[in-house]
């Protein structure tokens, strides 16, 4: 065996080398960026020895990153500066075997495109598509393998990649572009939902935790008087009230607090708990002990104030219950600690709920509580109902009829008919949701009640 063969099987193995230098870059790469870092923080807690390279490399990953794009850099050229040579030096002569009169120039030519389709191929799937999904799928297993020699190579090359971030970053700045500080993973609340959902229609998260979790990506965004029970619907008390018109209340309307009032529910005057009458039933002075007497002082918040201020003005006061305010100072409605809760994790029934704000027709339409907000509405149907000024679904009614409703009273859009089916005084209390083509809403079924 010559020398030349010698050469040439050398410059094959150089070859095969490139492909997987150039796949352990990119694994470590896609490795490096994917793989979560709450878990390698809990490896490292174990004390596992790889876990701190891995944590090394994900804490400064804008150097790292840049030594795998050195590595991939440096692979890819030298790959092509050898691979091709080395194979078509080995192809021309198996091209001039066969039969025709193909002569020394087109033979070399054959053998250099053929070579350079070969080297493109091994390039493209073994050194780029198989360990970008191999890093993909596992990724933490992966960067455990990899991180360590990705960072000796940082430290060997650590001049050279100081100087290609900072001319990087120098010609980012120089287009008016402010530099990206690192390749963290960081997504807005919207990609967050897309992943929670993913992950649900994957199999990997039950519909229950996508709904709650979803849910606590919106509590922020919800203005309270969009979860408070409203005035019309707001139990109180007056200030006279004696001790028995309280509980017998209270036997109606299953509540444990009732706000106390003035000389109407826009002048409340605080807040009387049930547990406080207990002392009094034992007293025997349930008729002359009035509802000024034994109230609690009261807490207000403006109707526009968002729901995450509400829950922390909750937990500073040590209370439950806040009365909610309008512009002009009048009483909008009222809303407890409960209300915060079913945001989150849904509406929680039980024995002295009321009828459902979503039920089933058997002729596919659905009867909803006019107090039901739009959003829910269309989360529920599957519908894209809009509306500036009004958050619930009788709002919505009103803002198309623009007069006091009355039963009968029908609004069409998307697909879809919106009829009054009940009135309480001048309040929409009941109404149907009809589809008028198939497709137009998704079929309904039983909806969480609504305790007002």
């Amino acid at each position: 065996m010559d020398n030349t063969i010698w050469f040439d099987l050398l410059r094959l193995a150089g070859v095969a080398l490139l492909v997987l230098t150039n796949g352990f870059f990119v694994a470590a790469e896609f490795a490096l960026v994917s793989v979560r870092r709450t878990r390698i923080a809990e490896l490292v807690a174990q004390g596992q020895t790889r876990a701190r390279w891995v944590d090394r490399a994900i804490k400064d990953p804008d150097r790292f990153i840049a030594a795998t794009q050195l590595g991939i850099t440096l692979a890819s050229l030298g790959l092509g500066w050898i691979g091709e040579p080395a194979l078509g030096h080995l192809l021309e002569p198996i091209i001039e075997l066969f039969p025709g009169t193909i002569k020394e120039g087109l033979s070399h030519s054959l053998s250099a495109g053929l070579s350079f389709a070969i080297i493109t191929f091994l390039h493209v799937v073994v050194g780029e598509l198989a360990p970008k999904s191999i890093a993909l799928q596992n990724p933490e297993r992966t960067a455990l393998i990899v991180a360590q020699p990705t960072v000796w190579t940082e430290t060997v090359f650590k001049p050279f990649i100081w100087a290609l971030n900072g001319t990087g970053n120098a010609l980012l700045r120089w287009a008016g572009v402010k530099p990206a500080k690192g390749h963290e993973l960081v997504h807005s609340v919207e990609e967050l939902k897309m992943l929670v959902r993913a992950s649900a229609e994957g199999g990997l998260v039950e519909d229950e935790a996508e709904e709650m979790v979803t849910a606590v990506f919106d509590f922020g965004d919800l203005l309270v008087r969009q979860i408070m029970i409203p005035r019309t619907e707001m139990v109180a008390v007056p200030a006279d009230a004696s001790v028995g018109e309280i509980l017998a209340l209270a036997e109606q309307h299953p509540h444990t607090k009732f706000p106390v009032y003035g000389e109407n529910p826009d002048q409340i005057l605080g807040v009387v708990h049930l547990q406080d009458l207990i002392p009094i039933l034992n007293s025997g002075e349930i008729e002359r002990s009035l509802a000024r007497d034994l109230m609690r002082q009261a807490i207000f918040i403006p109707e526009t104030a968002r729901v995450s201020r509400l829950l922390q003005f909750l937990r500073t006061k040590k209370q439950h219950m806040a009365i909610v305010l309008d512009e002009y100072g009048g009483t909008a409605g009222v809303v407890t600690l409960a209300d915060l809760l079913e945001q989150t994790v849904g509406e929680v029934r039980d024995a002295f709920d009321a009828e459902p704000v979503i039920q089933p027709l058997p002729d596919g339409s659905a009867l909803v509580d006019g107090l039901t907000l739009i959003e829910d509405v269309n989360e529920h149907f599957n519908l894209s109902l809009e509306d500036p000024y009004y958050d619930t679904i009788a709002g919505y009614i009103l803002g198309r009829v623009e007069r006091i409703a009355q039963v009968g009273d029908m609004v069409t859009v998307d697909g879809i008919r919106l009829r009054v089916e009940a009135m309480d005084g001048k309040r929409i209390a009941r109404i149907s949701i009809t589809p008028l083509q198939e497709g137009s809403m998704r079929p309904p079924v039983a909806g969480p009640s609504q305790d007002a």
